[in-house]
């Protein structure tokens, strides 16, 4: 028995796409702009074998002892780090986003900013 093979067309506005998208992620990761988390999903698929290379300005809330932080992100993930400003902490290394939204989950951080590149090997 011969079935025909049928076209269904389904229109798909791409821009409706992609603000679904970023209002999922503010959601997921309210904590981290959505520009540098953009940048570490492309930068994490187009290079599988090693994770972006991030520099984090970790914004932490008034009243944070930020060298107990630094010190325990230091050692759970081996970023140089330094205290940056009034109530920042700045992390430099390798992390993908799995990292990145582990670190905004901490009840202390209030907002994480910063820039990507692809890593070097």
């Amino acid at each position: 028995m011969h079935v025909p093979f049928l076209y269904f067309t389904m229109t798909v506005d791409p821009e409706a796409v992609y603000d679904t998208f970023l209002v999922n992620l503010e959601k997921t990761i309210p904590k981290v702009d959505l520009e540098l988390a953009l940048k570490v999903f492309l930068y994490e698929r187009k290079m599988r074998d090693v994770y972006p290379a991030v520099e984090l300005d970790i914004h932490c809330k008034k009243g944070t002892d930020r060298e107990k932080m630094l010190n325990f992100l230091r050692s759970k993930y081996g970023f140089m780090m330094s205290l940056h400003g009034n109530d920042e902490i700045l992390a430099i290394g390798n992390m993908n986003m799995s990292i990145l939204k582990q670190i905004s989950d901490d009840p202390q951080v209030e907002e994480i900013t910063g820039s990507v590149t692809i890593a070097s090997y």
